[in-house]
């Protein structure tokens, strides 16, 4: 049994066992969130579930903001579905070509040697969940059948409110008012940052402004710790494997340590996934964090916390993550 498996037995036998009277305060997260909401500048969701009794609170919990790359969860997960239907291996190797490379964050690109290179798909799988690689997490969808796939599994698996439509490649130049790029274009990306920059500023600010509406590639809150609930529970894969894999990739991620990592008390667990997006013309795309949290008392929740639109710098976005996260632990009664 995993550890998100484990967590989620002693919270569901926790169901069980006592009177569901536990619950959130919710007067104090409602004054507290919308101060650190006015704090951070910009559009702050957050939505918290106990798994213990179910109970949940949230802040624009209904509300969609963009994901960036906490999608790379659920893609991760779909990628898995596929194994487990047959249609892929996971000791498969994919080629992938320097022409692949995709925007921003990818390790894979920096350390690639020569024209192609074959890596295993459970490789794939960890560099996208738990290194937030933009070229492994195009690749690795590109061979489930594309952004609609990871989308249907959520659906099939009862979580609407989070959409999974674009590729890296596509979506990212999109919010900053460029075309995206397709599978036949090859992506210089000094090139294309040199463009990025010298578009005029009132076109990018108005695409921004656009992208932090859009329903594309967006999450809410609520439905985020629906999806982390259901993965604690073991819901999406029927192989103990494939669980204990996805479950090790999400628990050992290293990547917002200053986010709801934070803000929770020493010897807490955190199983999570990351998203960020760039900052043009003082305006911040999204810094968001989505995850399970195990209290040292045993107390498990899921929470979610999407921050968009902030005109805040990185360190007061990534406090405003640990503010909640604090604030959280302390509501739960």
């Amino acid at each position: 049994m995993t550890m998100l498996r484990a967590y989620a037995c002693l919270a569901l036998a926790c169901l069980t066992a006592t009177p569901t009277s536990a619950d959130w305060d919710k007067a104090k997260l409602d004054k507290e969130i919308a101060a650190i909401e006015r704090q951070s500048q910009g559009r702050l969701g957050v939505a918290l579930l106990d798994l213990r009794d179910r109970k949940t609170w949230s802040h624009r919990g209904t509300e969609s903001f963009p994901m960036q790359s906490v999608f790379k969860w659920p893609l991760a997960i779909a990628a898995l579905q596929a194994v487990e239907a047959g249609k892929l291996q996971l000791d498969q190797p994919i080629t992938i070509r320097r022409s692949e490379f995709s925007l921003y964050h990818s390790p894979l690109a920096k350390a690639f040697k020569g024209d192609s290179n074959a890596y295993p798909l459970r490789e794939l799988i960890a560099l996208a969940a738990g290194e937030s690689d933009n070229t492994a997490a195009d690749i690795l969808m590109r061979e489930i059948g594309g952004p609609k796939v990871v989308s249907a599994m959520l659906r099939d698996g009862g979580i609407s409110g989070i959409s999974v439509d674009r590729y890296e490649r596509q979506f990212q130049p999109e919010v900053f008012g460029l075309p995206g790029f397709g599978w036949d274009q090859v992506i210089d990306e000094p090139a294309y940052r040199t463009k990025l920059s010298a578009l005029d500023r009132k076109t990018r600010q108005a695409a921004l402004l656009a992208a932090l509406k859009d329903k594309r590639d967006s999450a809410t809150p609520e439905a985020s710790v629906l999806f982390v609930e259901a993965q604690a529970k073991g819901n999406w894969l029927r192989d103990p494997a494939h669980n204990a894999l996805i479950d090790g990739i999400v628990t050992q991620t290293k990547s917002g340590p200053d986010r709801i990592r934070a803000g929770l008390p020493q010897g807490a667990g955190f199983a999570h996934k990351t998203g960020a997006g760039l900052t043009m013309d003082g305006v911040n795309h999204a810094t968001n964090d989505i995850g399970l949290v195990t209290l040292p008392n045993g107390r498990v929740f899921a929470i979610a916390v999407y921050l968009v639109g902030s005109t805040a710098d990185a360190k007061e976005r990534e406090a405003a993550h640990a503010a909640v996260a604090k604030a959280a632990v302390s509501a739960l009664r």
